[in-house]
């Protein structure tokens, strides 16, 4: 097998990447932890003080920027959630939407300060702390599991009454 043959095989398979801190002939498998990130638009708001929700149609780079500069990977999807009450990262409580998707993973968030104990972990490819979020169930395949158990559950509401 050849150098060529193994990138190639890297980017068909989104789980193995190379690691520039590796010999390339080394594949790293992507970690499957769980770091989600939720931005209030709160936060946006005490950060950008003419923000409003028109940014979102009307100024889609800048405001992806935005979401981008305070941890959100945008170049994952992400959604967005109207209208809920929720504590933003000041601990406050708001209503107001938010963004919810996967946390940036790139060397300069990492390095920040800002970034979160499992994006830090998830960062660090390390199979220990992996099966340690996996014990937690706050892996991507202990996620699915979960939710695809959650599909065929039945809740009836009725002895609640």
């Amino acid at each position: 097998m050849t150098i060529s043959d193994l990138n190639n095989t890297a980017n068909k398979r989104s789980t193995l990447r190379l690691n520039k801190h590796t010999a390339p002939y080394q594949l790293q498998r992507e970690s499957l932890i769980v770091a989600t990130v939720i931005i209030s638009e709160s936060e946006i708001k005490q950060a950008i003080p003419d923000y409003d929700a028109s940014f979102e149609s009307e100024k889609p780079t800048y405001f992806r920027k935005i979401l981008y500069e305070l941890g959100l990977d945008t170049t994952l999807t992400f959604i967005r959630q109207d209208g809920l009450w929720h504590r933003n990262r000041l601990n406050e409580k708001v209503l107001c939407s938010r963004y919810v998707g996967e946390e940036r993973q790139d060397d300069d968030w990492i390095k920040s300060g800002y970034a979160s104990q499992e994006a830090v972990d998830k960062y660090s490819r390390n199979k220990i702390l992996e099966d340690m979020y996996r014990t937690k169930s706050l892996t991507k395949d202990t996620q699915e599991v979960l939710e695809s158990r959650d599909h065929y559950s039945v809740i009836d509401e009725s002895v609640w009454e």
